[in-house]
């Protein structure tokens, strides 16, 4: 509270120092996600679907990497020195979600670039058989692909478990974090997937848009969960996201665009012509739903660690905390 003189008292500085990320961190965490979400698809395709879903392969590859070229510049950026992203390779530290995820991201980079030359060798190649040689040097690039799944979906969810270790309140020790951006991960990438089939004239309601839509719709769901257990554990620290500067973008973009409108629109009993424009509408408001949803998370961290109370509130050990350094049932 304030002093007698008017002047700000200790009881009115919060004993935290706000993050000081800038804007491309919510879009890094966006792009990791949907690099992440749509690789995982593309290797499921080419290992489950086979030629039937040989469309989703090529796309899913192509949607992966796009999106991966961009986090690594994004994220040196933000750490503000290029040599600070090097030093952190330079030491392996897996009790570190930041160093874990500068390696992971280290490595799925060229894991997708594997994949993408590997997907364009084959789309340039005849019907006739690969030489020995050849087979061989494809058979190596597909292992390594499909070793960049874990890679891959560790990038999309590492994110939320690094602000979990953070004292910021909204953020710090939620259990939820990770698994949310993980679901939503899978979401986003499904629909630039679907997307980019569009964009290239393939037909989006075949096997391989059936597909999309019911991995879109399962992880839309999943994310819903995921949400709503982030909300319900952040409790009264989720204000600044709820109610606070970011309510708008995060109910406005995250939960309508990115939830509600999708919901309707793949919902509607329409003809199949329109319920094809309908679903390729779903697919883009999800994707500015995704955005919307890590933008105003992370945006939320800056009044969350200055408001003084939280910050105080959130210091105390909880309960169960307690029971478990003191070992008291």
């Amino acid at each position: 509270m304030p002093g007698e003189t008017g002047a700000p008292s200790y009881y009115d500085l919060s004993m935290l120092k706000p993050p000081v990320w800038t804007p491309e961190v919510g879009v890094y965490f966006f792009l990791g996600g949907v690099s992440g979400g749509a690789y995982m698809l593309a290797r499921l395709a080419e290992r489950i679907g086979g030629d039937e879903y040989r469309s989703l392969t090529r796309a899913g590859t192509a949607v992966a990497l796009a999106a991966a070229l961009p986090c690594a510049p994004l994220l040196i950026v933000d750490l503000g020195d290029p040599k600070r992203f090097h030093h952190m390779l330079r030491v392996w530290k897996p009790h570190s979600p930041m160093s874990l995820g500068s390696w992971a991201l280290t490595a799925y980079s060229a894991a997708a670039a594997l994949a993408g030359l590997r997907e364009w060798v084959r789309a340039r190649q005849s019907d006739a058989p690969l030489s020995g040689a050849a087979r061989v040097a494809d058979g190596a690039a597909a292992v390594v692909a499909d070793a960049g799944v874990p890679l891959g979906l560790l990038v999309a969810g590492y994110t939320g478990v690094l602000l979990s270790t953070t004292a910021v309140p909204i953020w710090g020790r939620n259990p939820w974090l990770g698994a949310l951006f993980s679901a939503g991960a899978v979401g986003s990438g499904a629909s630039a997937v679907r997307l980019a089939l569009a964009g290239v004239g393939d037909d989006s309601q075949g096997a391989a848009g059936e597909a999309l839509t019911k991995v879109e719709g399962a992880a839309r769901a999943a994310e819903a969960v995921m949400l709503g257990g982030f909300l319900a554990a952040a409790g009264e620290f989720a204000a600044p996201l709820t109610t606070g500067p970011e309510a708008k973008r995060f109910w406005g973009g995250a939960v309508a665009a990115g939830l509600a409108v999708p919901t309707i629109l793949e919902g509607l009993p329409v003809s199949k012509r329109v319920h094809k424009r309908l679903g390729l509408a779903a697919s883009a408001a999800a994707l500015l739903g995704a955005f919307a949803l890590r933008a105003s998370i992370v945006g939320a961290g800056r009044p969350s660690a200055s408001d003084p109370e939280a910050a105080r509130r959130a210091s105390r050990a909880k309960p169960e905390d307690l029971r478990e350094s003191t070992g008291v049932a």
